[in-house]
């Protein structure tokens, strides 16, 4: 089973899970952390959102949870869940911080197609697997990235979820 740990209600059923196997005197369980996203994946996320919302006259946060996450992104991060007093199922954006390394790949390259498709263009880079650096396509790629990069961290813009 596979849980979310961001999520109040994956919480509660890990723990439920965890005592049950605890109260059955269950001797050996296996758990592992899978590897999220990397932090220069989520500054080039940030800075081609930034990008898209100047382009398009919206904010970052508007830009993130509409156009990249329900649009662009709806399988990767519209979670539906029954709410446990209600009944009522309700559907919720998964935050990228739980996103592994491959899915953010995913959704960032999503993300930049989907951009294209609407006649907007986010550069291209791609991680340097030994630096973790990005690398880009060409000197105009690197240098709007790195102008936008610029006023996101002068405007205190990068935001986590």
């Amino acid at each position: 089973m596979k849980y979310d740990l961001s999520i109040p209600l994956h919480r509660k059923r890990f723990a439920y899970r965890c005592n049950q196997m605890l109260k059955k005197r269950i001797t050996c369980v296996e758990l592992s952390d899978e590897s999220n996203r990397t932090i220069n994946q989520n500054r080039y996320l940030h800075v081609i959102i930034r990008i898209l919302a100047m382009d398009t006259g919206v904010t970052e946060s508007y830009a993130k949870d509409v156009y990249f996450k329900q649009l662009a992104n709806p399988s990767i991060f519209i979670v539906e869940e029954t709410d446990t007093v209600t009944g009522f199922k309700v559907n919720y954006l998964r935050s990228t911080s739980t996103l592994s390394k491959q899915e953010m790949s995913r959704a960032i390259n999503t993300f930049r197609h989907w951009a294209e498709e609407q006649g907007y263009y986010l550069p291209d880079a791609t991680p340097n697997e030994e630096t973790d650096e990005m690398v880009f396509a060409n000197e105009e790629q690197e240098q709007m990235f790195h102008q936008a990069e610029m006023e996101t961290e002068r405007m205190g813009m990068y935001i986590d979820g």
